[in-house]
């Protein structure tokens, strides 16, 4: 007798294997969760509940990221600010009525006073 080429183990009609049909069909279902898995953890690495990454690894990595990002955060804010308010807005708070940078405001108030007695003969 000839050996057939396309033996399928498995009837569509009845949806069955054809032999040991239980244990196939929990080896299926083992596969596909691998798989399934394997494409979710490719893709969730962050637990929306906690806000926290799974990899507890990854987590440290970022807080340390952070506490780096803090130290620098907002310095170059004054950057963004027009060139009046760099120059002469910040050396006075008058919110709190503060002197922020007294050498500067000094010598702004003698180049002020230097203006006029220039013209003065």
């Amino acid at each position: 007798m000839k050996p057939v080429k396309n033996f399928k183990n498995y009837n569509i009609v009845t949806n069955k294997y054809l032999e040991h049909h239980d244990s196939k069909v929990v080896a299926d279902e083992k596969v596909l969760r691998a798989e399934a898995a394997k494409k979710y953890w490719k893709t969730h690495t962050f637990d929306i509940v906690n806000c926290q990454y799974y990899d507890s690894k990854k987590e440290d990595d970022f807080t340390k990221q952070r506490g780096e990002d803090a130290k620098t955060h907002g310095k170059d804010q004054v950057k963004k600010l027009p060139i009046t308010v760099q120059n002469e807005g910040l050396m006075y708070n008058p919110v709190n009525m503060k002197i922020e940078d007294e050498n500067r405001l000094y010598e702004r108030d003698l180049r002020e006073k230097n203006k006029k007695a220039r013209f003065e003969v």
